[in-house]
């Protein structure tokens, strides 16, 4: 007999809200209202995500956003990111990857005044791809380039860039997004990722922020992977699709988001010049 069938007086913090078996959807989790423990939520904006997380990423969570390269990882991150801002969050997007003006061009592709919202202090960028540029174009030919990435991409300068944005009052919901970790975990050794991981959730509970960090998967070691997964708050997965050369796509799962242990089926989706677009349909 299971503790929901007895008289203990136990109630399950998550209901199935049921679907019709026609319908072709999974059934949703929905959070108990007798549930006295819930967790703040910040919605995502996108139906199908929202519905499989049971209402948003809690808040505050540091979530790991995990797939191969050119999987759709940073089209997902930025729409987004373009749904915070139009709630009303500030946010801090650490810009690894790409220098920060190409990723202010993709927001502006979503519709968003990057500038007047700069201005209004609701969104702040760290251009640490244009800082290792920089230092590239000081240092060559006297350094070796690998010297060169650990000059710039050092793990504690994005947890001093972060202390003002985190301890600053008087903001909205605040959203920290790490794109990408991948070349901090090149650059280090197993032990040392247990710990930007655990400092990572550590600085995102100081801000009660909701921390969005991309992981490239298949480039850096597998033990390196299960740790962040293993002690991320939530971990989303994106797999991009082979054989079809013209579409650009692939399936998403949420394999674990705050107290909600169960793994979500895959939904596709397609990578669009209007951005990232989900089928409503789980993977059969």
């Amino acid at each position: 007999m299971s503790l929901v069938e007895t008289d203990s007086g136990y109630k399950p913090p998550f209901e199935l809200e049921p679907e019709p078996v026609s319908s072709g959807y999974e059934p949703s989790l929905k959070r108990s209202s007798e549930d006295h423990r819930l967790e703040a939520l910040q919605p995502t904006g996108i139906p199908i995500l929202d519905k499989v997380t049971g209402g948003g990423f809690p808040r505050p969570s540091a979530i790991a956003l995990m797939g191969p390269i050119g999987s759709g990882k940073s089209s997902l991150v930025r729409e987004l990111v373009t749904n915070f801002i139009r709630q009303g969050c500030s946010l801090l997007y650490y810009c690894i990857d790409d220098p920060a003006d190409i990723v202010k061009l993709g927001l502006e592709d979503h519709h968003i005044a990057v500038d007047k919202i700069e201005a209004e202090g609701r969104l702040e960028f760290v251009d640490m791809f244009s800082l290792g540029a920089q230092k590239l174009a000081e240092s060559l030919p006297k350094m070796d380039p690998s010297e060169i990435l650990e000059e710039t991409l050092k793990f504690q300068d994005l947890l001093s860039y972060g202390r003002n944005f985190a301890l600053k009052p008087g903001m909205g919901p605040k959203i920290i997004i790490m794109d990408s970790i991948t070349p901090f975990f090149l650059l280090t050794e197993a032990r040392k990722v247990f710990q930007y991981v655990q400092v990572m959730r550590f600085a995102t509970r100081i801000a009660r922020a909701v921390t969005i960090a991309i992981l490239h998967t298949e480039v850096v070691d597998e033990s390196l992977e299960n740790a962040t997964a293993n002690l991320a708050d939530g971990v989303i997965e994106m797999k991009k699709r082979t054989g079809e050369i013209m579409l650009k796509g692939g399936t998403m799962k949420v394999l674990r988001i705050g107290r909600n242990p169960i793994m979500s089926r895959g939904y596709f989706y397609q990578i669009t010049q209007q951005g990232i677009v989900f089928s409503n349909s789980p993977v059969l």
